[in-house]
Order: structure tokens, then C-alpha cells, then sequence
């Protein structure tokens, strides 16, 4: 039963994985200019229906990644935005 329980629960956070909503510079521009310029812990909206809070950042030589929380009509859930040097955040 325990083992049933847990595969549904996998397989719902997987399909709930699969509807996130992944924004881009146009349909969020507060939101990439805040990954651009601001620290971990800044807080901020995507329109009226959508939070954002940067919660932090990974460097390596090649490559920039800063996790966000997003809260909106859809849910709440983390995404992670990456770019490389001069690049853009995907």
C-alpha cells in the first residue's frame, strides 16, 4: 500500500512538473530584469497573476543559474533560469 501511495505521488508531481509555466523575456520583463541586476532574496511580480522571489545563484566558469519560486493561479513551484556568459536566461 505505502509503495502504491508513494508511485502516485511521483507521478503527480511529475505531470505537475510538466505544467509549469516557463516565461520568457517578453511575457515577463520585471522578472528578467531582476535574474540581470538584483540579489538572491529580491521579491517581485509577473502581471497580476504571478509572484516571483529569487532564492539563489550558482556560478561556474562557463555558466550563470539562479533559482526562482514562482507563485501564480497555476501553483506555486521553483524554476531554474541559466545562461552563459553574454547570453540569454533560459
Amino acid at each position: 500500500m505505502t509503495k502504491k501511495l508513494t508511485l502516485i505521488a511521483l507521478v503527480a508531481a511529475l505531470l505537475s512538473a510538466c505544467n509549469m509555466k516557463t516565461y520568457t523575456r517578453n511575457e515577463a520583463p520585471m522578472l528578467f530584469e531582476a535574474l540581470d541586476t538584483q540579489p538572491n532574496g529580491y521579491k517581485g511580480s509577473i502581471g497580476p497573476d504571478a509572484l516571483f522571489e529569487i532564492t539563489g545563484t550558482k556560478a561556474s566558469r562557463s555558466l550563470l543559474c539562479r533559482s526562482v519560486k514562482i507563485a501564480s493561479l497555476e501553483g506555486k513551484f521553483s524554476r531554474q533560469y541559466c545562461k552563459i556568459k553574454g547570453g540569454e536566461w533560459r
